[in-house]
């Protein structure tokens, strides 16, 4: 085995185990169709491994989404001539919610809710970048389609006020969104293998399904208090399910999500 052939092989090894590691680190619990999106993940990137080049490699971090708490890491390499994969893991470990004057305009929360909710996000994103215009690697105008997979996770509380004492019904769960879309965008190199990549804007449709569980035991008055409460939320973008009973309250919502995609990222070639 020459060392182009090792170093072949050696991408391939290190970018299984490396995706390996993450999707058991914050996906491992998840059912069995995630596990199947990890055997595709590693298989992009392995595939892409087999173009062994010069500085073939590009990593980047989205800049967007670090004033809310977001970390976006791309992962870039060149499969062809103005052809490359391009993928993006982003995590937002659980806090407040990020801009709360927008979720006032979009959610009908009269009792706020949200209001002592956390949220936590985690997603993976392929694409197949298509550059037009430049020869040159990682440079130049470009469409890209993709595909989404996003994991959402929410924790809240509803109070119930009873004559003489008051009552807390934690709410948790998640909601999964598989979406698919076009992205454009333009990248340009800066200085020595520093590059500059603004994706103008990505959108992407597809279907979401999520189930958010409070398990309190409820007496009759209660329960028509907490109904009374999820009678009057609302979020537009979903079609919630809101169920009350003596075991508590649970919230599900199945159909079409939409989504919009952009990032400014500075990257580094090697």
């Amino acid at each position: 085995m020459d060392r182009k052939e090792f170093h072949k092989l050696y991408n391939i090894i290190g970018y299984h185990w490396i995706f390996q590691y993450i999707w058991c680190e914050y996906l491992g619990h998840k059912t069995m169709k995630h596990r199947y999106l990890s055997v595709l993940v590693v298989g992009i990137f392995s595939i892409s491994g087999l173009k062994a080049q010069d500085k073939s490699n590009l990593v980047k971090l989205n800049l967007l989404p670090l004033s809310v708490g977001n970390i976006a890491l791309e992962y870039e390499r060149p499969i062809q001539d103005r052809i490359s994969l391009n993928g993006t893991l982003s995590l937002r470990p659980k806090s407040g919610l990020p801009f709360r004057s927008l979720w006032d305009t979009a959610v009908d929360d009269e009792y706020d809710i949200l209001g002592a909710a956390k949220f936590g996000a985690f997603s993976f994103t392929p694409e197949v970048r298509f550059y037009l215009g430049h020869n040159d690697q990682f440079r130049g105008f470009y469409i890209a389609p993709f595909v989404k997979y996003a994991n959402y996770s929410l924790t809240t509380k509803l109070s119930v006020d009873q004559s003489g004492y008051q009552k807390e019904v934690p709410i948790s769960g998640d909601l999964d969104a598989f979406t698919a879309g076009v992205a454009i965008g333009s990248q340009w190199r800066l200085g020595n293998d520093i590059y500059l990549d603004w994706r103008i804007i990505g959108p992407n449709y597809g279907f979401n399904k999520g189930t958010f569980d409070g398990k309190t035991p409820l007496n009759e008055d209660e329960q028509h208090e907490v109904q009374k409460q999820l009678d009057d939320f609302d979020i537009d973008v979903l079609k919630l399910k809101k169920e009350v009973n003596a075991e508590g309250v649970t919230i599900t919502t199945k159909g079409p999500f939409a989504g919009i995609r952009s990032a400014l990222s500075v990257g580094y070639r090697f």
